[in-house]
């Protein structure tokens, strides 16, 4: 295939033209692959690109000619059915897939005993259930979910549906809802890689039905019955040490000190990082009371609860100088991931990163990784709390957490007395300097 003709944007088509993807070579780690882009519209009426990638280009050739073919086959028999009106249906006037699906109807109803005569009531008994009054096709559907997430629950709640229903869009989005069967739900949900994100898919996917069922789009749920999903438990969550805490602090008050407040909180305080920690702001933290407020809106909970501000975290705060302790909290993913040592992400805006010139007055101290995890901050605190004070009621009360993860994630675990006196005693230069050795635990 040599020049390939980019598919017009405007959705005006004479019938002369053919659908022509673009053809490329793509280099790839394991050596290269040949794929084929194109655009077309998408289930929300907007062009959206696709492509399909094979590891040689007869493959993908073969595969761009069956697509044509099937592509001309349903256009031709669209304009057959435009020129003809289709409003009195013939067995003259029949697609031949349409004749095909009749003659396995009547086959279906003879093999249990039935007849051709019933078929029409059970076509407008079908027509009646499943098409009548729920006309409206997954997209939409899709859409007015997102709608009401967005309106009622928390920002990262929707952030998450929005993701994962994605995909269900891209894949199904043109299909009546009426017509999802529990085995497409199946197949779609276990289409995912992993068991977290066939998990997601199984949580956004029954939400998203369940809503259409209240609405009255569907008779029922088709996700009800697709087999649940759930990742193995963690018999112990990854947490830093006391001295890999103290390394992170130091890098942050040398290297990136608008970062500090963020990791202080996080290590300290141990909100959660996703909801509570990234929306927080300076009114939450009351430093002459010594709380924090973790508010209902932000929690994961639903509920609202203070955090006591250890005299170490409160230090730490207070390096930051009165008139900049305002707004939400400084976050920055790229700055975390720097700190902790971990590699960057790509810019995916960036498709030639290579191209860009670095400057080099300024070059970036290459850390030693430090262990990281999900959610580390946030159980390290709760380990140290845990140790500090023997109580796991009180530690669930101020992590927010339930009886249950505690005696799941925390219990078994044992750290030194040395250890736990040395992670709350973490503390700036200058407040250390000042401190003199002095303990610093929280009450």
């Amino acid at each position: 295939m040599g020049k390939v003709s980019k598919t017009k944007k405007d959705g005006k088509m004479t019938p002369s033209e053919e659908w022509s993807p673009r053809v490329s070579k793509r280099k790839q780690s394991g050596g290269t692959a040949w794929r084929a882009d194109w655009w077309e519209r998408g289930a929300l009426g907007k062009y959206i690109h696709r492509s399909k990638q094979f590891r040689d280009r007869t493959a993908l050739v073969d595969w761009i000619e069956q697509e044509r073919r099937a592509r001309a086959r349903d256009s031709a028999l669209t304009r057959r059915a435009d020129r003809r009106g289709d409003s009195i249906v013939t067995l003259a006037n029949l697609s031949p897939k349409e004749k095909a699906a009749l003659a396995s109807a009547v086959a279906s109803l003879r093999a249990v005993g039935g007849g051709a005569d019933v078929l029409a009531d059970a076509v407008r008994t079908y027509a009646k259930t499943h098409l009548t009054g729920a006309r409206k096709k997954i997209w939409r559907i899709v859409g007015e979910h997102l709608r009401i997430v967005r309106q009622r629950r928390r920002p990262a709640t929707y952030a998450d549906r929005r993701r994962n229903l994605a995909p269900l869009v891209a894949e199904h989005g043109r299909k009546l809802a009426a017509t999802f069967s529990s085995a497409m739900a199946e197949d779609w949900v276990f289409g995912a890689n992993t068991d977290s994100m066939r998990a997601a898919r199984r949580r956004a996917a029954h939400a998203l039905f369940e809503f259409a069922r209240r609405r009255g789009y569907i008779n029922s749920n088709p996700v009800t019955t697709v087999e649940r999903v759930e990742p193995p438990p963690r018999d112990e969550v990854c947490i830093l040490t006391a001295v890999d805490a103290a390394e992170l602090m130091s890098r942050a008050e040398k290297h990136a000190p608008a970062l500090v407040p963020y990791l202080a909180i996080g290590l300290f305080a141990g909100l959660r990082p996703m909801n509570e920690l990234r929306g927080l702001d300076w009114r939450d933290i009351d430093l002459d009371g010594g709380t924090v407020t973790v508010r209902r809106a932000s929690s994961k909970t639903n509920r609202a609860r203070l955090v006591p501000i250890s005299p170490n975290l409160r230090a730490w705060l207070e390096t930051v100088p009165p008139s900049r302790r305002t707004g939400q909290i400084f976050y920055s993913r790229r700055l975390l991931d720097w700190l902790a040592g971990k590699k960057p992400r790509r810019d995916r805006r960036i498709k030639n990163p290579g191209k860009i010139k670095q400057s080099g007055a300024i070059k970036r101290i290459d850390f030693a990784p430090l262990p990281w995890g999900q959610n580390i901050l946030r159980h390290t605190r709760t380990s140290f709390r845990l140790a500090q004070t023997n109580n796991a009621a009180l530690t669930a009360e101020e992590g927010g957490h339930t009886a249950a993860i505690m005696k799941q994630h925390y219990a078994n675990r044992t750290i030194r007395p040395a250890d736990v006196a040395a992670f709350w005693n973490i503390l700036p230069t200058k407040a250390a300097r000042k401190s003199k050795g002095t303990r610093h635990e929280p009450k």
